[in-house]
């Protein structure tokens, strides 16, 4: 039967993972990580550009300006964290 075929002697004997594929999977997900950064880079910058060239820039203070003056910086810094952390782990070899 198929099913009795002891699958933990396959799983000894085959390399599932090499350094290249690490380096390239890392990349990968260093990129996927940056560029949410960078999305949320520009809107704190668009978002402080746009509060110190408005006119009335008070009179449209709404509470979702005020959640994004604190989301967008947070999330820019965390994405770029996680970006910097995955490119340092694939870019250096040990």
């Amino acid at each position: 039967m198929w099913l009795a075929i002891d699958c933990d002697w396959v799983f000894q004997n085959m390399e599932t993972t090499t350094p290249k594929i690490n380096r390239v999977l890392f990349a990968v997900c260093g990129v996927a990580f940056a560029l949410p950064s960078l999305f949320f880079t520009y809107y704190t910058v668009r978002l402080i550009y746009l509060n110190f060239t408005m006119a009335d820039a008070a009179a449209h203070r709404t509470g979702g300006m005020l959640i994004g003056a604190i989301a967008f910086p947070l999330a820019a810094i965390i994405f770029g964290i996680l970006s910097w952390l995955f490119f340092k782990r694939g870019f250096i070899t040990k």
